[in-house]
This record gives C-alpha cells, sequence and structure tokens, in this order.
C-alpha cells in the first residue's frame, strides 16, 4: 500500500527531542518498511494543530483527496494531526477511513483506523483526540494563571505598548520603561486629539508630517482608547490573547 508520512510539531515541542520531527520521521519510516508501505509523500513542519487555520494540514487533505488508490496516513500519535476535536479536517479523514478510502495509522498509539474497527476502537481514537485537546486547554489555562498572577503584582505580561519599552532590571526581572521618544508621539496625539479640532484623518496627517509615523486609523483608535496611558490595566483575559502552540 502506499503511505502519506506526516510529522508535525508547534514551536514549543521542537524543544523535546524525542518529539521532534526526525525523531518522527525516523520512527514513522520504521514503521511503514516494516509495514512494506511505499512512501509517496512526505510532510514534516511546523504548526499549531489547536488553531483553526492549518495551511500545511489543508494542503495535505487535498493531496490525500486526489488519490485515485487507497492510501495510508501514517503519523506518530494521534496529537500530531490535530489537538481540536472539532477540527473538521479529522472529521473528513475519518470518514474516508471509514469507507476505506484511506486508512488512518498512528504509530505510537498503535492505533489503526479503518472500516473494520470495533466500537471500543472508536472510543479509543475519539478519547485520543479529547486527551489531545485537553493537554492544550491545560497548558492554555495555566498560562492564562501565571498572566494573571503577574497584574496582581503590578507588573505588565505582555510586550509594552507604545511608548514604553520592555527592560530587565538590575535584579533580573522585566519591566517597562518610558521610551522618550515615542512617548513625545503618544503625548501629541492626545494633546491634538483633546483640543476637538482633529477628526483622526487629520490627526494622522499631522502626526505623520512632524514624527513620520504611517498609522492606520484603526491602530490611533486603539491607542485612544487604551487605559493603560491613564493609568489602569484591564484584566489579562481582556487585554492580552491566549493562544497556545500545540
Amino acid at each position: 500500500m502506499k503511505a502519506i508520512l506526516i510529522a508535525r510539531v508547534s514551536t514549543e515541542e521542537q524543544k523535546e527531542a524525542g518529539n521532534s520531527l526526525p525523531a518522527q520521521v525516523a520512527r514513522v519510516e520504521r514503521y511503514c518498511r516494516n509495514k512494506c508501505f511505499d512512501i509517496i509523500k512526505m510532510y514534516s513542519f511546523d504548526e499549531s494543530a489547536y488553531k483553526d487555520q492549518r495551511d500545511e494540514f489543508d494542503g495535505i487533505i487535498e493531496f490525500v483527496v486526489a488519490q485515485k488508490d487507497r492510501v495510508a496516513i501514517c503519523c506518530d500519535k494521534v496529537d500530531r494531526l490535530s489537538r481540536n476535536i472539532f477540527d473538521k479536517r479529522v472529521s473528513i479523514l475519518y470518514e474516508m477511513a471509514l469507507k476505506d478510502q484511506v486508512e488512518l495509522h498512528f504509530v505510537s498509539d498503535g492505533q489503526v483506523v479503518n472500516s473494520q474497527i470495533s466500537a471500543i476502537e472508536k472510543f479509543q481514537f475519539s478519547i485520543s483526540l479529547g486527551l489531545a485537546k485537553y493537554y492544550s486547554d491545560a497548558i492554555s489555562d495555566n498560562v492564562k494563571r501565571g498572566l494573571e498572577q503577574k497584574l496582581r503584582r503590578g507588573e505588565w505580561p505582555a510586550k509594552a505598548p507604545r511608548g514604553y519599552k520592555n527592560i530587565l532590571n538590575p535584579e533580573g526581572k522585566k519591566e517597562i520603561v518610558v521610551d522618550e521618544y515615542q512617548s513625545r508621539i503618544i503625548r501629541k496625539a492626545f494633546e491634538l486629539y483633546a483640543t476637538g479640532a482633529y477628526s483622526m484623518k487629520l490627526l494622522l496627517k499631522k502626526l505623520k508630517e512632524e514624527y513620520g509615523t504611517v498609522w492606520s486609523k484603526g491602530y490611533l483608535d486603539l491607542v485612544l482608547k487604551n487605559p493603560f496611558y491613564y493609568g489602569e490595566m484591564v484584566g489579562v483575559v481582556e487585554l492580552i490573547p491566549i493562544v497556545t502552540n500545540e
């Protein structure tokens, strides 16, 4: 049978030697040799399996659908395909496997999905997907808790807004301090807008003439509405989107 090899890591997983792309490829290649599979395509890439936009995976689906013969899609584990149980791409491959259009092989999980799998095997596959999603959700929760704790201590946990800059103090802790040049631009924007004599368009033009800034109306609107500039730090969930790299 012809086979398609898939190896995937997220940015954070690159640090784990046992889960690296070369390690995954070696395991799956050995599996294919033992099964006498002919590898016709290999995908090895860095992409989050948690987000909705997955360009690499979309390319895999297109290639699979275009095959005339049944192929084996081989991954190291189920979570190499997805960490999102609602990912429609996994549903597409799963339905194709149940119709014997493809086979899904998960080497380290010891699982094969095809039209012959039993009810318990289907359940095991769904559990594997659920655990993969739980892993990413747990990481997201931990990140949120860490950021919230920093805010409680009065620390800014993200990239400093324009007009400030991130630094490390002598104790090695992260702080933000005023950026002398950028802060003048921010101060000028508020002063001019407060006069009521400037529309957003005129204000953008004025700032470009004086400082060479090239801002959009949307960006200027975000600056003028940012409560940080009058000394208020809003909740971490409101201000900082939490996105995992799994």
